[in-house]
């Protein structure tokens, strides 16, 4: 009789629950280093790297699943995003206007296509319009910011372009061809002023990146 209980008894005892990965903290940020950590989810993760590759116009990104190179260039991105955004509200910089928000939110639909795309991306990504709004808006204050610091300072001369044309075998070029070595030129400082002044807001940061995939990333 007492076997037979026992046996009723572990039959009906659940068996262990599995464990299961709920979340993934990616990175944790203390910007500056001794201030409060900031963690950065692998479910957050996934929702910036759809909205920027989505405003960079790949809209089939907004539903279709991230590989690990798209996911360690986002993380790279946030980051950045992270730092620049403290720095432009550490200098009273982060102000972004309503009407701002809404366009960028209007072009974000319209990348994305018909109403019932965007639907699915807010869904998927289990975002609701608000939380989306708040990220475009960093992404205005940064770009903003980044063009106080780096918009003039990239301006090149007449000397540089003329300098430049002749080192590729068009010196005396006018026109179209000056123009184009311009920009060029403008743009190129424009990125390694922009690499400097993230290189230099990381060195003043923690930054710790906890997968393990990504440490040896660049």
């Amino acid at each position: 009789m007492l076997s037979l209980v026992a046996a009723t008894l572990l039959a009906a005892t659940p068996p262990a629950a599995v464990p299961r990965v709920v979340e993934e903290i990616v990175a944790v940020v203390r910007n500056p280093a001794g201030a409060p950590p900031r963690v950065i989810t692998l479910t957050k993760l996934d929702e910036e790297a759809r909205i920027a590759l989505v405003s960079r116009g790949a809209a089939a990104a907004a539903t279709r699943p991230l590989d690990a190179e798209a996911l360690r260039a986002a993380l790279d991105w946030l980051l950045d995003q992270m730092l620049l955004a403290d720095e432009a509200a550490r200098l009273g910089l982060d102000a972004v206007e309503r009407e701002a928000v809404s366009a960028a939110l209007a072009r974000f639909r319209a990348q994305v296509g018909p109403s019932d795309a965007y639907a699915r991306f807010l869904a998927v990504s289990e975002l609701t319009e608000e939380e989306l709004s708040a990220t475009l808006a960093r992404m205005v204050r940064v770009e903003r910011y980044v063009q106080s610091r780096v918009g003039r300072a990239a301006r090149v001369g007449d000397d540089e372009v003329e300098r430049w044309l002749a080192e590729h075998g068009a010196g005396g070029a006018a026109g179209p061809a000056r123009d184009a070595a311009r920009a060029q030129l403008e743009e190129e400082r424009a990125r390694a002023q922009v690499r400097e002044l993230v290189a230099e807001l990381r060195a003043r940061a923690d930054v710790r990146v906890l997968r393990p995939e990504r440490k040896d990333g660049p």
